[in-house]
């Protein structure tokens, strides 16, 4: 390593020997003839190495030894003495400075000397930067860190330690146990089992708390680290507080008892933000194809809602009759119309203090939408044959497979109502757009079906997989499900194969066979961005058509001039014959 030294020294022939010799190594050296000088080029100018005479004409190399070492601590210090008195030298090393020399000094020991310091210098700079990024890491993580010698008293604690004990002042050297009496009966196990372990094991447990009537829940990791200081073991206490992640989970288990499956980007986000909307009180609007699965992100919602305690109550409104529908919604007294023998409590007063979830909004009769407007508004409706007004707080959920901006345009659905209903809107993204989670699907499906049909069906075969992966799934998850019911129906082997499943879903699926070359070249001109006759398309070319097909197998082939097989083969070659890359690039 190259370095810029400091010479000081009135002798003009010791400085230029000095400079020759830091020339050869790659140094750069600059010169000072007295102490003065000395001091000035010092405070102007981070030398990495000062080689000094003891004695100068206007006074001592230990004056720039304690001007180095007070303002410069990382310059390193080089005594050349020729009178070297025993006294002087040790105050000196004591004082700070690296080495000394006795004149006449000999090159070959001056240089070794001088790699030395630089080395030395070298190695401190580098345990200085580690130990500030140490101490960066220890500060800045969220985790509660809590340092303890071999008594558990601690010694060093991060800022998230203060904050998860509580403290206004650092505890140091008093015990845990003295400090935080339920940490330690929480952890005192945990601590004993890192010391019976030794360095380089870690003991784990969860610690489960309940303050202010909220659960929380720690992960707390003990190790045992010798500690420099007392040379006997310390410990280590790292806290973290999970209790957030948890409650994610436990949410994310509710979203999928109602099979909510899926873990591509798509449905995470989707995930997220219905853990957001759950906790409010909001109207949302569930828009997405037919089969995406619509009433389940509704029923999850609810479900993971502070109203989860009280009725969902589902209604279709395009399955009712427009006849039935107010009386259905909002009930009838007994004689309201002819056939109404008896009291009956409509849809809304039976989710009182839930949730209504009204499916196919987009269908509902423009009559209909005026008084559901006004519930919307006022929490208020009339039963049928009653003049009164009915209050009810309940929460209202709709869904569409429709476009309600554009029936909006047509007159066909109130822009009001379209309003209030779309306070918050998720999107039930379909299934051709999150291909990646079919296998995860495949599985949900399979073993809710095999339970309910006592069947044991392990799985589905490649082609099978291959050929889910061409369709554009029209019926989304619906269609799927029932895909696999016919296949596990009819099938007799615990491996689910093409054979299994319907024809006309079979049909789509088998490969269109490539007709063999025709030398005549009469069959007409090759598709587009089909390669020339007897030219392979590379995989620039596979992978533009692979995009371009949204990774449909059989249209990509196609579109090259291949078969399918051909491509299969071209992408193993290419890397991507394994699924979870695949499903990855889909997602």
């Amino acid at each position: 390593m190259t370095a810029s030294v400091l010479i000081v020294d009135d002798d003009e022939l010791v400085v230029d020997m000095t400079g020759i010799v830091m020339a050869r190594s790659g140094h750069t050296t600059t010169h000072a003839s007295s102490t003065q000088q000395a001091l000035e080029r010092i405070s102007q100018y981070p030398y990495d190495l000062v080689i000094t005479d003891l004695r100068l004409p206007d006074g001592s190399g230990l004056e720039i030894l304690e001007r180095v070492k007070r303002f410069h601590p990382r310059m390193q210090v080089i005594l050349i003495t020729g009178f070297p008195d025993f006294a002087t030298v040790h105050s000196a090393l004591r004082a700070g400075a690296f080495d000394y020399l006795v004149k006449p000094v000999q090159p070959s020991e001056m240089m070794q000397v001088v790699q030395r310091a630089l080395e030395n210098r070298r190695i401190r700079e580098e345990r200085e930067l580690f130990a500030n990024r140490l101490a960066a890491v220890f500060q800045g993580v969220d985790d509660a860190i809590l340092v303890m010698d071999n008594r558990l008293r601690i010694v060093q604690l991060n800022d998230a330690a203060s904050q998860l004990l509580g403290l206004t002042a650092t505890p140091l050297h008093d015990s845990l146990q003295n400090v935080a009496p339920w940490l330690f009966a929480a952890v005192e196990t945990l601590l004993h089992q890192a010391r019976m372990q030794g360095s380089g094991k870690r003991a784990v447990c969860m610690v489960p708390l309940r303050e202010k009537n909220q659960e929380r829940l720690l992960s707390c990791t003990a190790s045992v680290f010798q500690d420099p200081a007392s040379e006997e073991p310390g410990t280590i206490l790292v806290v973290r507080d999970e209790s957030r992640l948890h409650d994610m989970e436990r949410k994310q288990d509710r979203l999928g008892r109602h099979g909510l499956v899926g873990a591509c980007r798509l449905m995470r986000e989707l995930h997220e933000l219905m853990q957001q909307v759950a906790q409010a009180d909001s109207t949302v609007l569930i828009s997405g194809e037919t089969g995406t699965g619509k009433e389940l992100v509704a029923r999850a919602l609810h479900e993971t809602s502070p109203r989860a305690r009280h009725p969902f109550v589902a209604v279709n409104c395009a399955a009712l009759p427009a006849g039935l529908l107010e009386s259905e919604l909002f009930g009838h007294v007994r004689g309201a119309f002819t056939h109404a023998l008896r009291d009956k409590t409509g849809r809304f007063q039976q989710a009182n203090g839930g949730t209504i979830f009204l499916d196919e909004i987009g269908d509902l009769p423009m009559e209909m939408q005026v008084k559901l407007l006004r519930i919307l508004q006022t929490h208020q409706f009339e039963v049928v044959g009653e003049s009164r007004s009915t209050q009810v707080d309940v929460r209202v959920m709709a869904a569409t497979h429709r476009n309600l901006r554009k029936l909006v345009l047509e007159g066909m659905f109130r822009e009001d109502l379209f309003y209030r209903l779309k306070v918050v809107e998720l999107n039930v993204p379909p299934l051709r757009e999150r291909k990646a989670d079919l296998p995860l699907l495949i599985d949900h499906f399979l073993m809710r079906l095999n339970s309910r049909m006592k069947r044991s069906v392990k799985g589905i075969s490649d082609e099978v997989l291959t050929a889910f992966m061409d369709h554009d799934w029209p019926g989304n998850v619906r269609e799927l499900e029932h895909l696999l019911e016919h296949a596990m129906v009819v099938a007799r082997q615990p491996i689910l194969t093409l054979s299994d499943l319907p024809p006309e879903f079979r049909n789509r699926a088998l490969p269109t066979p490539v007709p063999p070359p025709d030398p005549t070249g009469r069959r007409g001109r090759p598709l587009k961005h089909t390669p020339p006759t007897g030219e392979k398309p590379d995989e620039e070319a596979i992978t533009r058509a692979l995009t371009a097909c949204r990774w449909r197998i059989q249209e990509t082939a196609q579109r090259l001039g291949i078969s399918r097989s051909t491509l299969w083969r071209r992408m193993r070659a290419m890397g991507l014959k394994d699924q979870p890359r695949l499903l990855e690039t889909i997602s």
